[in-house]
C-alpha cells in the first residue's frame, strides 16, 4: 500500500508541475513585451512575405504604451487598449474557429478599422480589414523579449 501511494505521487506530481508551467508567463492573451515581424499577407497579395530575425520591424508593448519600429527606427508611439470583441468573422470576412481572435487592440491615436489579435505560444497574429473586399491583411510577430 505504501508503495502504491509513492508511485501515485511520483506520477501525479510531474503532471501537476507540467500543468502549472504550461500557463506560466504573460498569459494566453498577454501582448506585453517586444515582438518582431515574421510574416505578412494580404487579400490583394495572398502570398506570404517572410521576414528573418533582425529585420527591424518591431512592436513593443509596455503597460498601455506602444512603439512601432520600422527598420529599427520608431515610426509611431502612443497608448493602446485591449477590448473584447466577438465580431472577428464579420469584420475580416473570414470563417475562423469559434473562440479565437476575440480580443482587439485599439490604438488611441488611430482611426483605422478593427484589429483583432491572438497570442499562441511565442507568436502574435493580427487580422484586420475585410478579405472579401481585398482589404484584409494579416501579420505574424514572434516574441523577442518580455513576458
Amino acid at each position: 500500500m505504501r508503495y502504491s501511494i509513492l508511485y501515485l505521487l511520483l506520477f501525479i506530481l510531474p503532471l501537476v508541475n507540467w500543468g502549472c508551467k504550461k500557463n506560466a508567463g504573460g498569459g494566453s492573451g498577454s501582448i506585453s513585451g517586444t515582438w518582431e515581424l515574421r510574416e505578412a499577407s494580404a487579400a490583394m497579395n495572398p502570398e506570404i512575405s517572410k521576414y528573418g530575425v533582425g529585420n527591424g520591424n518591431i512592436l513593443a508593448f509596455t503597460g498601455n504604451n506602444y512603439k512601432i519600429y520600422k527598420d529599427g527606427r520608431v515610426i509611431k508611439s502612443g497608448q493602446f487598449s485591449i477590448v473584447q470583441d466577438a465580431t472577428v468573422e464579420t469584420s475580416v470576412c473570414l470563417i475562423l474557429p469559434k473562440g479565437e481572435y476575440t480580443s482587439r487592440i485599439v490604438y488611441a491615436d488611430s482611426t483605422a478599422g478593427k484589429i483583432f489579435y491572438q497570442v499562441t505560444g511565442n507568436k502574435l497574429r493580427f487580422y484586420a480589414g475585410c478579405y472579401a473586399y481585398d482589404a484584409g491583411h494579416s501579420e505574424v510577430y514572434e516574441r523577442v523579449s518580455g513576458e
